[in-house]
């Protein structure tokens, strides 16, 4: 049995040691978001590097079947107690997006103890800057003539709130529909005309009530409540409820509304 040289050993150690330090150097964090589009991943992400201390330096939002990535630096230095330059870490946040919704996974480089704070911290953070709902802005001026037409897709604590249950959990995606008829001709609206697109490019119907309330039991007679009457919308009026899918994370809709008078159709389509 042969003996391995003491010094060739020595050198083993010392060519480990720096992979071992630097691993050791970094701290990783992981969070998951059911349902969240792509185009709010990088929202979220950014706003998480802020609450945990980093300014954001980059963002490239995430595509199906494209990762994302938010980058953020964080300067220990120019504070009361430092008034100097300190030393510079960097967190990034890698975001993937699919029809389940979003996940992040997070790395930084800054070292004990603010490390285990970002490793213990960061799923927690995802989910609060996730729960904040974001509203679009107000046009300064909406249109006076026309078909104005919403169309919000609820999840998690949002649908919870609506209907007293979380839907997306029984596997139904509700997705709140307004339109208002700004026109003097009257439209007919059918709830089947109405297509959900998901992240990853599939086509969706909305599902029947009787398989809505088989999937949410006690949100059963809140969901036929409120969802959308279908028929004429004259001019002046405002329609507006929900319809039902199959649970799964959506980035545009698609409807179509027929003129009563010309029966001509007219599609609609909406990004969220």
């Amino acid at each position: 049995m042969s003996r391995v040289p003491r010094r060739a050993h020595l050198a083993a150690l010392l060519a480990v040691a720096p992979l071992a330090a630097c691993a050791a150097s970094q701290s990783h964090g992981h969070a998951t978001a059911a349902g969240m589009p792509c185009s709010e991943a990088a929202r979220v992400a950014q706003g998480a590097l802020l609450r945990l201390g980093y300014q954001t330096d980059t963002v490239d939002a995430p595509k199906p079947g494209a990762p994302g990535r938010a980058v953020g630096v964080k300067n220990t230095g120019w504070s009361m107690a430092t008034p100097e330059p300190g030393s510079q870490y960097t967190a990034t946040v890698t975001m993937t997006c699919s029809n389940q919704g979003a996940e992040f996974d997070a790395v930084t480089d800054e070292p004990l103890p603010a490390s285990l704070t970002f490793k213990s911290d960061f799923a927690t953070v995802i989910a609060q800057v996730a729960s904040r709902r974001v509203t679009r802005p107000h046009l300064a001026e909406r249109p006076e003539t026309g078909l104005v037409i919403d169309v919000e897709p609820l999840r998690g604590s949002a649908a919870a709130a609506e209907f007293g249950a979380d839907l997306s959990a029984a596997g139904v995606t509700p997705v709140r529909l307004k339109i208002d008829n700004r026109t003097d001709r009257t439209y007919v609206f059918d709830g089947e005309r109405v297509q959900l697109v998901t992240q990853e490019g599939e086509r969706a119907a909305p599902l029947a009530l009787d398989r809505v309330g088989t999937l949410t039991g006690p949100a059963q007679a809140a969901a036929r409540e409120k969802r959308i009457a279908e028929g004429e919308i004259a001019p002046g009026v405002v329609r507006s409820g929900f319809l039902y899918f199959p649970a799964s994370t959506y980035r545009r809709a698609t409807l179509v509304l027929i003129d009563r008078e010309t029966e001509e159709e007219e599609g609609f389509s909406v990004e969220f």
